[in-house]
């Protein structure tokens, strides 16, 4: 592992700021265009917090810094509705990968999820949702470790529409005081009503072919359990 610095990790809380201009760049450059927000609605999320048009569990950007640089930006949001934290994007400039930087952020961001959770009605955080590709080393690791559970779902995240090819991305949530393998398949609809309209604000998840495509995979279902392509511990 390439040597880290002394770094610093601050909840962004102001739009107008170098640092938001970093860190919203940062993903411009890491995601494809159909796997993220439009810059200026990842700029307004910043600004409704700060305005306090939104509770204060609803939203968090934070950065990894040091010496001036930026070395790493994850975004989030506690999903009330699902008492779940939703990762939206974790990113490290091609030039600090390899310093271990994502493994400072995420724990973190997952600090402030369990905060937002006793805030909002006073119970443990039940998950940490997000979305990776379905190739991914990395959840594989969050598999095995962490004891996360990939949705026996075909997902679509919001910028895909369904063909012939099957979606590169899995929705998996790591447990945290909900520790079932399955769900129930009405808070699985839940869950993923959720992502689609808070975590990435589609106004019509129900007109959204993706999602109409996943409510199918859903009918006639009674629990959801995890994904087959992955070997759950134990």
């Amino acid at each position: 592992m390439t040597e880290r610095p002394d770094i610093e990790i601050v909840e962004v809380d102001d739009e107008r700021t170098a640092l938001a201009d970093d860190a919203i760049s940062l993903f411009e450059r890491t995601f494809d265009r159909r796997d993220r927000h439009d810059v200026d609605e990842l700029r307004s999320e910043i600004a409704e917090k700060r305005l306090e048009l939104l509770p204060p569990f609803d939203f968090h950007l934070l950065v990894a810094q040091a010496q001036g640089q930026l070395h790493g930006a994850i975004m989030g949001c506690y999903l009330a509705g699902a008492n779940a934290g939703f990762v939206n994007y974790l990113a490290v400039p091609e030039a600090m990968r390899g310093m271990g930087v994502g493994r400072l952020l995420r724990p973190r961001l997952v600090e402030l999820f369990k905060d937002d959770a006793l805030r909002h009605s006073g119970t443990e955080l039940g998950w940490v949702i997000g979305e990776v590709r379905h190739d991914n080393p990395w959840l594989r690791r969050l598999v095995r470790n962490r004891g996360a559970i990939p949705f026996d779902l075909t997902y679509f995240h919001p910028g895909m529409r369904p063909s012939a090819d099957p979606p590169p991305y899995v929705l998996y949530r790591q447990p945290f005081a909900d520790a079932r393998i399955e769900l129930p398949t009405s808070l699985v609809r839940r869950i993923l009503y959720t992502v689609y309209r808070r975590a990435y604000r589609v106004r019509y998840p129900l007109e959204h072919a993706g999602f109409r495509n996943m409510l199918a995979q859903l009918e006639g279902r009674e629990f959801v359990g995890a994904h087959p392509d992955f070997d759950m511990p134990g």
